[in-house]
């Protein structure tokens, strides 16, 4: 669905505290939807970073980048957040929204730091948002209006599809769509892997196995049979399948998932209160 913002955030300004991949993508995503250029201001640590996005404005700090901002994105690595949070403690942000993607920092730390209590949302988009593709979850503190909610959600929307949860369940949702594309390139490796070690070309094949995952997993989105079913439907009994299965069964793939996604959730936990 072709997401138009234009006239809902018309004539806002937009400030990107970090420019890295994600940020990149949300500006593609924004710029793709109508949103000027000149509308947004820049600021990191590497100017390189401003290079592909030629037409914003950028700033010498913090501070000059929020001043007058309606929208604040927080695009900065859980781990160094305070540093721009100091700054911004200086700053007038009566009339801003704060938009963070820090994986792990509550709302709540990021108003402590600020020293008041600020309009924030809490966002946690995956690598995929580059292609407009990504899967963003949000959450708000009740200072963020109805209306300025929904205009964020569109921000993500730009670029993939969105859904809101209570901020308790942010930690736990990066372990099932924000990290979770790196377990699927694991498996996809995997498989890509043993297929050239039987003989097959790997580089040749992977566009053909990210075609079956791809094709796999709108199968399961637009079927209305359980994952477990479709499981089913393609082990016949005595077949290639169930042995493979079987195998997987055995070394519990299941349960190695299940661990690494509450050792993901966990890291979550410790990234809030560093």
């Amino acid at each position: 669905m072709e997401i138009n913002m234009c006239d809902s955030i018309s004539g806002r300004s937009f400030s990107f505290i970090g420019v890295g991949n994600m940020a990149g993508a949300i500006l593609r995503g924004m710029e793709g939807s109508g949103i000027p250029r000149e509308s947004v201001c820049l600021y990191d640590t590497d100017p390189a970073k401003y290079i592909p996005f030629e037409g914003c404005r950028t700033a010498l700090s913090v501070a000059e980048a929020v001043r007058g901002s309606d929208y604040i994105f927080l695009a900065v690595k859980p781990q160094v957040i305070s540093v721009p949070l100091g700054e911004m403690k200086r700053c007038d942000l009566s009339s801003s929204v704060i938009v963070s993607i820090a994986a792990g920092v509550p709302i709540s730390r990021i108003c402590s730091e600020l020293g008041r209590e600020t309009a924030c949302i809490r966002t946690m988009p995956n690598t995929p948002l580059m292609i407009g593709r990504g899967v963003t979850a949000l959450a708000r503190n009740s200072l963020v209006s109805d209306k300025t909610f929904e205009d964020v959600k569109n921000v993500f929307a730009a670029s993939g599809s969105v859904f809101e949860l209570p901020e308790s369940k942010m930690n736990a949702v990066i372990s099932a769509t924000s990290s979770a594309p790196a377990y699927i390139y694991l498996v996809i490796k995997a498989i890509a892997d043993s297929a050239e070690a039987q003989g097959l070309n790997s580089d040749e094949l992977l566009p053909y196995i990210c075609d079956m995952v791809a094709g796999s997993a709108e199968l399961l989105k637009q079927s209305d049979k359980s994952a477990g079913e479709l499981i089913r439907m393609v082990m016949s009994p005595g077949g290639t399948t169930e042995r493979a299965m079987k195998v997987l069964y055995e070394k519990d793939l299941a349960g190695i998932i299940d661990s690494a996604m509450k050792a993901c959730t966990q890291r979550a936990s410790e990234l809030s209160v560093m």
